[in-house]
């Protein structure tokens, strides 16, 4: 006859588990880390599963919004990239056309620029 041991979650487990979800790493992965199957960890982590990775987005994202108030301009260029798109803000990206006559041109001018800083390495 087998012998059953019932998994008991911990606190410490709890937050493996949501450290692990929060990292990305597949669920058959965070069952074998700590030492279960993956029935059982739905069973007993549905939870730190379903919510660990919307929390941790929520942080990142609070800290983006307090950086971006408090003058960071990295944090303002992307919290307008993502959420100020619906507002108008866009970035726009403009792609100029140039004529066959202006492209050998410039061909010409980095040949000549080549010619006369031409060294010897």
């Amino acid at each position: 006859m087998a012998i059953h041991n019932p998994h008991e979650p911990t606190a410490s487990l709890r937050q493996r588990v949501t450290d692990l979800a929060i990292a990305g790493i597949p669920q058959y992965m965070i069952a074998k880390v700590i030492g279960i199957d993956e029935d059982t960890l739905k069973k007993h982590y549905q939870h730190e599963l379903d919510c660990s990775e919307p929390e941790a987005i929520e942080m990142v994202s609070k800290t983006v919004v307090m950086q971006a108030i408090n003058g960071n301009e990295k944090s303002q260029a992307l919290y307008m990239k993502t959420k100020g798109a619906k507002y108008g803000w866009v970035e726009k990206q403009v792609i100029e056309s140039i004529t066959l006559d202006e492209t050998q041109a410039l061909k010409d001018k980095v040949r000549e620029l080549e010619e006369k800083y031409q060294q010897d390495y």
